[in-house]
């Protein structure tokens, strides 16, 4: 009885880590659908987010009850920032690479058009600073979006581009998720 209990435990373990990971695979089919293939209709890129978040949920629960070992709390809140952080790196490339092909040119090095290699290397600094400085990434990213917040009023060039405003709340959120982490979750040395 107790072997058939660990053989369910090790199917549903393995059916979570195969779910999650191809929600987050059909994530970036349809964001890859949506700005490349059918552009006309490319909100469906919004609609698609609980995918990776569902899957990104269904990761962390195979990563808590993977192996003989328990997870902490600190890592188990360090594993699902860090796989929504490598979800958001996939989709911020895809995007600017949409963004380059199919929009019409800008100049980078004028205002507005600065506005936008701002915003990536922003985004690229605060995906670094994950890895040990949770707290100036959490900053880094709440930046990025009040960035896109002015870019978007203030200028159309960049208001006509794309809902950067409704793409990049999931930033918003995740960098004050990075703020949590650093003063509530993680361990003080």
């Amino acid at each position: 009885m107790k072997k058939l209990s660990e053989m369910k435990t090790t199917f549903f373990n393995f059916l979570k880590i195969i779910l999650g990971i191809s929600l987050m695979i059909l994530n970036t089919g349809i964001w890859i659908n949506g700005l490349y293939i059918h552009r006309e209709i490319g909100m469906d890129v919004i609609l698609a987010v609980p995918l990776f978040i569902i899957g990104a949920f269904l990761l962390q629960s195979w990563y808590k009850t993977y192996g003989a070992a328990k997870t902490t709390k600190p890592q188990r809140w360090k594993f699902i920032l860090s796989v929504l952080l490598i979800n958001y790196l996939v989709l911020y490339f895809i995007y600017m690479i949409a963004e380059i092909i199919f929009s019409p040119a800008i100049d980078f090095l004028g205002i507005p058009g600065i506005i936008l290699p701002l915003l990536l290397g922003l985004f690229i600094t605060g995906s670094i600073l994950t890895v040990r400085h949770e707290f100036y990434a959490g900053v880094f990213f709440i930046i990025w979006y009040f960035l896109v917040l002015f870019g978007q009023f203030r200028y159309a060039e960049i208001l006509n581009r794309g809902p950067y405003i409704f793409i990049g709340i999931v930033i918003f959120i995740h960098g004050i998720f990075y703020i949590y982490y650093y003063f509530r979750i993680k361990p003080k040395e």
